[in-house]
Parts: structure tokens; sequence; C-alpha cells
């Protein structure tokens, strides 16, 4: 079912009850204990670690049953110790049924000491243990001092916010934050293939200069990314990931995400769909990243059922990329302008997309519209492009027409490339 916009309304139902459950939490834990860190010993002046205080304010909401831990204005420093997941090394960890919130997000800043990470970090900022549930991180900044880690400060290991490591993350929300440089990831909530993770909400979010993937979901099945913007990280803007990587399932463990309305600009990739089913990457606005603007991936499962639409890409080598067979994807009504490579490139054995209403105004007269691109010619088997249909693209009037579908693949089946449309 389907509304104006185009956008399908179950999805957007799928939206309004997250938000529902993330102000319900909210509520809830609001009813329960709660605290000002200062009130735990918590002096927020830049030198003092700050992090056991923290963490007392956060056990003891959370030994009253839930609550709010409030950060008032200040610099809180936090250095790492023993994780309590028994991997790695953390400031704090989060408890199901806590908000921790500052009370102004610009001047309310936990900020990593320097010197913290040593050779296989495997460290965040704020972790989790286990199952988490019904906790939220709101309204503050993290400053994860990459520059202040030296020779680590390049590490993948790790993240700013990590939850749901050994575990899964239930009805957990994290709004409102401001995190920069961080080793690792910005923002990661993960599941595991045998428990899903379920009801997450990344939002208004400004995530920037990460070493690694600015917001990263992992083995969920309904997850909210809305209205953040992602700025210069080394890898991904957005990551959601489905792969089993241990039973290499043909089914993605990860289901219905809905990516809508980020600002991403200067990461390798501005939405990577990897391996995962029921998702919607709509209404985002992707410039100057150096990979692609939006890629799905398959590793093992199959990428099912998965909607492109109405995003707007500019300055990137490949509009929307693509690799491996997949059981349905739509590309619709995007605008994708500047690209140096190809405005859609296929590579790797692609079937069943369909791409239609596109609007493409390549680097060049001589940039391909539409690129077939195998990775080994000559493989046993060989390659294949199956059930790909693209249709209905609108492409600059002196476009050259050799250009318009560029195909290398030696081995298609049912493609059908054409009705552009020049203006």
């Amino acid at each position: 079912m389907r509304n104006r916009t185009g956008i399908d309304r179950r999805w957007m139902m799928g939206s309004t009850l997250l938000a529902i459950a993330s102000t319900a939490c909210g509520q809830a834990a609001r009813s329960s204990g709660a605290g000002t860190v200062r009130a735990f010993g918590a002096r927020g002046d830049g030198v003092t670690d700050d992090a056991p205080a923290i963490q007392r304010a956060i056990d003891a909401a959370a030994q009253a049953g839930g609550g709010v831990v409030t950060l008032d204005p200040g610099t809180y420093l936090l250095r790492y110790r023993p994780s309590d997941d028994g991997d790695g090394g953390s400031a704090l960890t989060l408890r199901s049924g806590v908000t921790l919130e500052g009370t102004d997000r610009a001047r309310c800043i936990l900020k990593l000491a320097d010197a913290q990470l040593g050779p296989g970090s495997y460290a965040r900022i704020i972790a989790s243990k286990g199952e988490i549930s019904r906790a939220v991180l709101r309204g503050f900044t993290i400053d994860g001092s990459r520059q202040g880690q030296g020779q680590f400060r390049d590490g993948f290991g790790g993240a700013a916010v990590l939850l749901g490591w050994k575990g899964r993350c239930v009805d957990v929300t994290v709004e409102n934050l401001t995190v920069h440089d961080a080793v690792g990831q910005g923002i990661m909530l993960q599941g595991s293939i045998e428990s899903v993770s379920r009801n997450l909400r990344i939002a208004n979010n400004l995530v920037e200069r990460t070493s690694f993937i600015g917001i990263q979901c992992s083995q969920f099945d309904g997850v909210e990314i809305v209205g953040n913007r992602i700025n210069d990280c080394y890898d991904n803007a957005i990551d959601v990931y489905g792969d089993d990587t241990a039973g290499h399932s043909t089914v993605a463990t990860s289901h219905r995400a809905t990516i809508t309305d980020n600002q991403i600009r200067g990461c390798s990739i501005g939405v990577f769909l990897e391996t995962v089913a029921d998702c919607v990457a709509a209404r985002n606005v992707i410039a100057d990243c150096r990979t692609a603007g939006v890629r799905v991936n398959r590793i093992h499962g199959e990428p099912r059922n998965l909607t492109i639409e109405r995003n707007t890409i500019s300055g990137t080598p490949i509009g929307v990329a693509m690799g491996g067979d997949t059981g349905g994807v739509v590309i619709r009504d995007n605008a994708i302008r500047g690209f140096t490579k190809a405005g859609i490139e296929f590579s790797y054995n692609v079937s069943r997309v369909t791409a239609t209403a596109n609007r493409f105004v390549p680097a060049t007269r001589t940039t391909p519209i539409v690129l077939g691109q195998p990775t080994t010619l000559g493989s046993t088997p060989e390659e294949q492009l199956a059930h790909v249909n693209i249709n209905n693209s609108r492409v600059p009037r002196g476009h050259d027409q050799e250009s318009l579908f560029v195909n290398r693949y030696r081995r298609i089946a049912d493609v059908q490339v054409g009705q552009f449309v020049r203006q």
C-alpha cells in the first residue's frame, strides 16, 4: 500500500511504531530512578576521570528499575577499564531501562582521554553487557580523541557507541548525539544470528571523522535510521548487515530497515545494504563519497525486497552499485549527478533489478549511464547479468549513444535497457 510519495505506507507505520516505542521508553525511564552524574561525584572539569562516577549513576538507575541519568554541561573525561562483557575495554556500560541524557548537546561532552588504545584494541566508549533493552542515549557529545590515540588512531576495532555485543538490543534509541573523531565505528547496534535485535531507532545524530563506519546495524528485525548527518568517515556512512557468516545460509538474517532523510558527505559509500531484506533507502542526500552513493552487496544471504528511491546522489564515481544475485531490488526516481564511472554499475552475477524514472547527469558525455562490469572474465562458471530492466531514465541531450549501456558481460539473460529520454 503506497501513498502519494511512493513510500510504502507499511514502512511509515513501522517508523511511527518505533517512534512511539522510543517515547514510551523515555517516559518509563523518567518514572523510575533518576539522578544527575554530579550527585555521584562526576566533576565535568575535563581533567578528572569521571567514568567511575557516571557508571555509579547508571548502575543506581538500573537497580531502581530504570531511570534517567542526566549530564549537566561540562567535559567529562573518560578512561578505559576492562569491559564488563569480557572483551577489550570500555569506559561506560549502559544498562537496560536507563536513559543517559544531556541537558545541552553541545556543552555536555564525554571525552575519551588520550593514550587509551594499544595493540589490537577492541575498545568502546559506551558499551553494554549481553542483551540490553529499553535504553536511550540522547542529547550530548562524544569526543573520541582520535589524534590523542597516537599510532592506534586509525584502528577498525571498537566504537564510540557499541551496544548488543554478545547479546542484542531491544527497544533501544540513540538520538540527538554528536559523535566525532572516534576510533572504529561511530554508532553500532548489533544482535546475533540466533537472537536478532528489534525495534531500534538511530535518529538526528551528527557523526564525523570516524576511523571506520559512521553508523552500523547488524542482525536486526526493525531499525529506523533517520535524519542523521554523517561526514568524512573512513569507510561507509550507513551500513546495515545481515549475513550468516557461520552457517552460510542464503537467507538474510537482517530485515526491515528504513534509512531516510540522512545527509552524507565524504565517506567511502553513502548507504551500504549488505545481505539484508525488506529495506528502504529513501530521500537521502549523498555527496562526494569516494566509491558509490548506494551499494547493494551479497555475501551468502540474498539481498531481497530492497527499494532505493528519491535519493539525491552527487559527486561519487558510481551512483548505485550492485554486486551479487538478489531477490529483487528497485531503483527509482533518484537524481544521480556528477558520477565519473557509472550511474548504475552491475558487478558479479547481478540479477533481478528494476530501475525506472531515474535522472542521470554524468561528469562527461561518454561516462556510462549503466555499466555491466563482471569481476572476472572467463571465470568458471562465467559471471552472468540476468533479469534486469532499466527504463524511463532521463539523460542529457548530448550524451553519447554508445555510453548509455556499456556491457562487458559475455553471459546475459533477460536484460532490457532502454527508453532513455534526452533532456
